[in-house]
């Protein structure tokens, strides 16, 4: 009697058991499902450093490719980015002779460059216009925002300007490098008083075939209009004359000149 209802107790209880043992299974696999889906399961661990320490390799590669700038001034000049392909950066002090003491800046880029500051004089403005276009390259583009400074009153006059020399190198036509400058009180002139005219008289030394001479002083002369007419100034306000004596006594630089002056 007894074996029976032992044997009867026994098999009532087996579906029990195997009930909970589903529901247990399947809260196991809801678990391990969640850990996987929200990155917290063991496969994850694993790799855990290299995802960490693969950003800082790809963050350093836009740094190498940086674009290229920079600023400069008379006395100082600072550039950033990679400047590889920049052809001029190597000789980038001459900046500093061509932007001269008078505090003026440049800054930019490989393609565009803004120039600023204070000058004289119109003249001047293009002439370090031209000779930045020159240094940087015809690819680059010069925004001159130089400003011109104003006349003091007290500066104001009737009296043109005195007469200036340009001296040349024997045997040469090409202005000296400082011919804007010096041309930049005659210029200023002319632009502002419509009615008067430049008057060039060029010279040479007495040595050598004197024809030779003569066409070399009249190109000389030839150079210095070229230089007004950039500025601004019409051919039919300059006057080439030919000066009734090209002895420059002694000193043969003093006869390798061409004589502006105001008429």
């Amino acid at each position: 009697m007894n074996h029976q209802s032992m044997h009867h107790s026994s098999g009532h209880h087996q579906p029990s058991y195997n009930f909970w043992t589903w529901v247990v299974a399947i809260i196991l696999a809801l678990i391990l499902l969640w850990m996987l889906l929200t990155g917290r399961g063991p496969s994850n661990a694993c790799c855990g450093n290299s995802a960490e320490t693969a950003p800082v390799v790809t963050s350093a590669e836009p740094m190498a490719n940086t674009a290229f700038s920079f600023n400069a001034t008379g006395d100082n000049f600072n550039s950033a980015g990679d400047g590889s392909n920049v052809a001029w950066l190597p000789q980038a002090a001459a900046l500093g002779g061509i932007l001269g003491a008078e505090g003026l800046s440049l800054q930019g880029d490989d393609k565009t460059v803004v120039l600023t500051g204070t000058v004289a004089s119109e003249a001047i403005k293009q002439q370090k216009a031209a000779d930045l276009q020159a240094f940087l390259g015809p690819d680059v583009v010069i925004d001159n925002q130089l400003v011109v400074q104003a006349a003091d009153t007290p500066m104001a006059t009737d009296s043109p300007p005195a007469p200036i020399k340009l001296y040349f190198d024997s045997d040469k036509t090409t202005l000296p490098a400082d011919a804007a400058i010096s041309l930049a009180a005659i210029v200023d002139w002319l632009k502002t008083h419509p009615e008067s005219k430049a008057v060039l008289s060029g010279y040479h030394d007495p040595k050598g075939n004197q024809s030779f001479n003569e066409a070399l002083a009249k190109q000389r002369a030839e150079a210095v209009e070229d230089a007004l007419a950039a500025a601004g100034i019409d051919e039919e306000r300059v006057d080439k004359r030919k000066p009734e004596s090209v002895d420059g006594g002694t000193d043969l630089a003093e006869a390798r000149r061409v004589e502006v002056s105001i008429e």
